[in-house]
């Protein structure tokens, strides 16, 4: 009896102990042009990881970029409340969240070469979050 009753818990701890893993897309694809007519004597020129080439107004430079860093923030993003880790010069940066906690927490992949980032909600349950060192993304811990 004791015997199951001890596996039980050890289950119930395994459980809840689960950590929830973020990774970023591998690449994010974006299109961007010069918007209306370029001032006289200038041209556009589009920027990508293997070449430079003419940006003409009203075409459209297409480019799939890799992520490059990665923020969490208090609230939606649009918020701009941008965390700061706990240990924001150590190899591997960690967050910590204080419970209980009235607003939500966000993970944001941000790409290189644009402006455009993906955002995504934590659960709530979470309580840290740490980079991951295998891949672009996070490692968060719940209780």
């Amino acid at each position: 009896m004791r015997a199951l009753l001890a596996v039980l818990l050890l289950l119930a701890n395994a459980a809840h102990a689960a950590d929830w893993i973020m990774e970023c897309p591998a690449q994010l694809s974006t299109s961007q042009m010069p918007a209306g007519e370029l001032p006289a004597g200038w041209s556009g020129i589009a920027r990508t990881a293997s070449s430079v080439h003419e940006a003409k107004p009203g075409a459209s430079t297409t480019e799939a970029t890799p992520p490059v860093a990665i923020s969490v923030f208090d609230g939606p993003p649009s918020e701009m409340a941008d965390l700061v880790p706990d240990n924001p010069n150590a190899r591997i940066v960690q967050w910590t969240f204080k419970k209980p906690r009235t607003r939500d927490i966000f993970v944001v992949c941000n790409y290189a070469d644009t402006r455009i980032a993906l955002a995504r909600k934590a659960p709530p349950e979470v309580t840290s979050c740490a980079l991951s060192v295998t891949s672009p993304g996070v490692i968060c811990k719940q209780p």
